[in-house]
């Protein structure tokens, strides 16, 4: 893995996302009644919480890609990563209408027994599993159009990040989405005042350096693949 380049990737997300948001936060100069620059900044809000979920969504699918470039096998990522690469095979496995050949017949509706046959191939399966090449699915990172605190964690948790050691910024987060559902669903009719905006921003930027931070210490330090013992 060309590290700099991945890390360049990561940083080019952030710094075009943030240099859009100036540009239009710079066009509050434009305007001359504090009245219409509330109004606009509520539109500014919108446009964060965008910068933001697409940036976190960016960023971890660059970290897959990347992985998944290394052409690493299975058993040589971390338990994390291995398992979210199982994910269509243990589906397989889980799929009640395959059922045992030497019982579809005479058994047909023996869901206990179609189970064990199932998990009885699947482990007999395991050791090959384990030794194909790991491709982590695009799916692992899903924001789920509403990216909470509770989803970015999922995200963390199957890509393998330590939960217990990142700060995800919680109170940030539900700031940014009620702003947000407000402003869309039209609750909030009211302008957004600058010290109010100004504070929402400065948490919403460093919360993504955060998240830049964290995939990029991954990367340096190669967390993503199994530790020796």
């Amino acid at each position: 893995m060309n590290k700099v380049d991945v890390i360049g990737q990561i940083e080019e997300e952030l710094t075009w996302r943030v240099d859009e948001l100036y540009f239009l936060k710079n066009q509050l100069s434009l305007i001359n009644k504090e009245i219409d620059k509330d109004r606009y900044r509520k539109s500014l809000i919108v446009m964060l919480y965008s910068y933001y979920e697409g940036f976190c969504k960016s960023a971890f699918q660059i970290y897959v890609d990347a992985i998944n470039s290394e052409k690493l096998i299975r058993s040589s990522v971390n338990l994390y990563l291995r398992t979210s690469s199982l994910n269509n095979i243990f589906l397989e496995y889980g799929n009640e209408t395959k059922k045992d050949p030497r019982f579809k017949k005479l058994l047909p509706e023996d869901s206990k027994l179609h189970k064990y046959s199932r998990q009885i191939s699947f482990v007999d399966e395991f050791t090959n599993f384990l030794t194909e090449i790991v491709a982590i699915p695009e799916d692992v990172v899903d924001t789920e159009s509403n990216l909470k605190p509770i989803v970015l964690k999922k995200m963390l948790y199957r890509l393998g990040f330590p939960l217990d050691k990142i700060d995800i910024s919680e109170h940030t987060i539900n700031k940014l989405l009620n702003y947000r559902n407000n402003i869309s669903h039209g609750s909030q009719k009211l302008g957004i005042q600058e010290a109010d905006y100004e504070s929402l921003e400065k948490d919403v930027l460093n919360l993504m350096e955060s998240v830049r931070k964290i995939i990029n210490n991954a990367i340096y330090e190669e967390s993503f693949l199994e530790k020796a013992e």
